[in-house]
């Protein structure tokens, strides 16, 4: 069975979703007959740039154009298309990267074309070629025969030698926007003789993040669900999604300070076995979708940032549980006792900390405590105020900090950022110092088994 996106791949420039800049371009070059024996195609994944190049390899060597579009139907259209026309050679750089296969290319391409007009090699992925490879390529780019033309596919441009680049026509593909992919959808659907929603065609659309074959990808799962028509509430069952709802309740726990709400959001996600990092990004998505209706700009801002800097920390994570909890309550705990330190409802409050802690001894946990304050950033904030409710002993260069029973979350904020705390100290010392942290039930164990939830 071929797959959706294989089986839909634009046959002509017209077919081509969105990149009207590219078509342009071609259609502009193929009526002057001006091209350019190398090309640089750049751009996200999954955006055209493999069927523009396919489409231009077969318009060069199609028996009967139609104007700046191949006919599909001349043997060579046809063999292209089959993937097994001798002059048009694909390559993967990802898995042949090295110096001997470009020295293939290179030899190769001193012989002209066996049945078309050109002689057209196309390599994806070519920011992976290695770096005598790369010379190797330049070599022939620098006195390329007349039949030959190179269409160079890349993702990362960045990686791209400029002395390969400065060789080269470098044509930018953009993400397709979600309106021409939620109009693709919908005709596939058809074409398909299935029928889908629009608004499970948008939330298709988004997820596919201006790719249309990710889009496609996507549409195929759902087809092979059910006969029945495609709805929003099946897009978000079947590809693991969260209500709105859900999304905007998970917001609203954060801003109240609902520590209960967000660990009983945290367990349904994690019970269900669905993708914490999806969660993540669809939170993100909402904030963003609904920044022209923010009440408060600044605070949906702030809280999205922190939410984006975790994301980047989990996916990176053993255990993704402890790590979303620990950071959602710090959250809810940092916005309900901190909010913004510059506002000045909240300078009041720092200036009296403030006050109360230079006014003390200057032991080191004063000068540590003062360093946290300065800084006024969420997090600095926040572990300010988990240490404002410890016990904290000195003796030479051990720190004992001390949580009772009442205080879990400072204990947890505190023993996350143990190695903070420890560079703290150690710079004002100038010598290693060791902390211990401590809370009043000791039972480390079983707060790991029952992830902290049944203390809350």
């Amino acid at each position: 069975m071929i797959t959706l996106y294989r089986k839909y791949r634009p046959m002509t420039f017209n077919e081509l979703i969105g990149q009207e800049h590219i078509k342009k371009y071609f259609e502009k070059s193929i009526e002057k007959n001006e091209i350019s024996h190398a090309y640089i195609f750049s751009g996200p994944r999954g955006t055209g740039k493999t069927s523009t190049a396919r489409i231009l390899s077969k318009v060069l060597n199609c028996k009967n154009p139609n104007g700046h579009n191949p006919c599909n139907t001349c043997e060579n259209c046809i063999a292209i298309n089959n993937g097994n026309f001798m002059d048009v050679i694909e390559l993967d750089a990802a898995s042949n990267r090295g110096i001997d296969e470009i020295r293939k290319i290179r030899d190769a391409a001193n012989f002209r074309p066996v049945s078309g007009k050109y002689k057209v090699y196309i390599i994806d992925e070519f920011h992976m070629l290695t770096k005598e490879a790369f010379n190797a390529l330049l070599k022939t780019l620098e006195e390329p025969p007349e039949h030959v033309i190179f269409i160079l596919a890349t993702t990362n441009l960045e990686k791209v030698p400029e002395t390969i680049i400065s060789r080269a026509q470098v044509l930018q593909f953009k993400n397709i926007t979600e309106n021409d992919i939620t109009n693709h959808i919908i005709n596939i659907a058809k074409t398909e003789n299935r029928n889908i929603t629009e608004e499970a065609a948008k939330i298709i659309a988004r997820k596919a993040k201006g790719g249309a074959r990710d889009a496609l990808s996507l549409l195929e799962q759902l087809l092979k669900f059910s006969d029945n028509d495609i709805t929003q509430n099946d897009v978000i069952k079947i590809l693991g999604l969260f209500d709105e709802n859900l999304l905007k309740d998970f917001i609203n726990s954060i801003y109240n300070g609902n520590n209960e709400n967000l660990l009983k959001i945290s367990n349904e996600i994690f019970n269900e076995g669905k993708e914490i990092e999806v969660f993540l990004e669809e939170v993100l998505e909402y904030i963003f979708n609904n920044i022209e209706k923010s009440e408060n700009l600044s605070r949906d801002i702030h809280i999205a940032k922190k939410l984006s800097d975790l994301l980047k920390e989990i996916k990176y994570s053993e255990n993704k549980k402890i790590l979303f909890d620990i950071n959602i309550l710090l959250f809810a705990f940092e916005y309900n006792n901190v909010q913004n330190p510059l506002q000045h409802t909240n300078l009041n409050k720092i200036t009296q900390y403030k006050e109360a802690t230079t006014s003390t001894t200057e032991s080191l946990t004063s000068k540590v405590l003062n360093i946290l304050l300065n800084k006024k950033e969420k997090m600095d904030l926040g572990l300010y105020f988990a240490l404002k409710n410890a016990k904290i002993t000195e003796k030479d260069d051990y720190i004992k900090i001390f949580f009772k029973k009442e205080n879990l979350l400072e204990y947890q904020i505190v023993k996350s950022k143990s190695t903070i705390l420890e560079l703290f100290y150690s710079n004002l010392t100038k010598h290693l110092v060791k902390i211990d942290i401590e809370y009043e039930d000791n039972n480390d164990d079983e707060m790991r088994k029952n992830n902290i939830i049944k203390l809350f």
